[in-house]
């Protein structure tokens, strides 16, 4: 997986709607499950920017280099 990191609460923030926000611990149960792509760095939790909720990892990053090639 390639792509930058970014916190979990700046991706909630892009991914869902206000009020619906998940909380961070909930964000890092996704990752720890794979559900999402992202590392915890001293119990921070990061996900790859190119992660889009409700698309799968692999295609979000395919669509993502796609456009970087563009």
């Amino acid at each position: 997986m390639s792509g930058k990191l970014m916190k979990a609460s700046a991706w909630a923030k892009r991914e869902f709607e206000i009020g619906s926000i998940p909380d961070n611990r909930t964000i890092k149960k996704w990752v720890e499950a794979g559900l999402l792509k992202g590392k915890i760095v001293d119990c921070s939790v990061w996900i790859y920017s190119s992660e889009r909720w409700g698309i799968e990892s692999v295609i979000s990053s395919c669509v993502d280099e796609l456009i970087r090639a563009s």
